[in-house]
């Protein structure tokens, strides 16, 4: 019987983890020149794409490997994006 898990699709929080682990053990030291700037981490091979803009990175990546799964950092911040709300009242 074939290994069903062989080609499984990995989970969005699989991807993060792998993402984040691969780029904390080898590429944040080599990139510390590049902060601002946005990566793609493919989780299969551990290759970093690096792009001006998250488009960017992601596209570059895609071209490079069409059927990978990546993981988009911005360098030198916690996370890729800021979020926030605002909530305004109504008199």
């Amino acid at each position: 019987m074939p290994n069903e898990h062989t080609n499984a699709i990995p989970s969005s929080r699989e991807i993060a983890e792998r993402g984040e682990a691969i780029y904390k053990d080898k590429w944040e030291a080599k990139l510390a020149d590049e902060t601002g700037k946005f990566v793609a981490i493919n989780i299969a091979n551990g290759d970093a794409i690096i792009g001006e803009t998250s488009e960017d990175a992601i596209r570059r990546a895609q071209e490079q490997y069409p059927q990978g799964y990546f993981h988009l950092m911005r360098i030198g911040h916690r996370t890729a994006f800021n979020a926030g709300w605002y909530m305004s009242h109504a008199h």
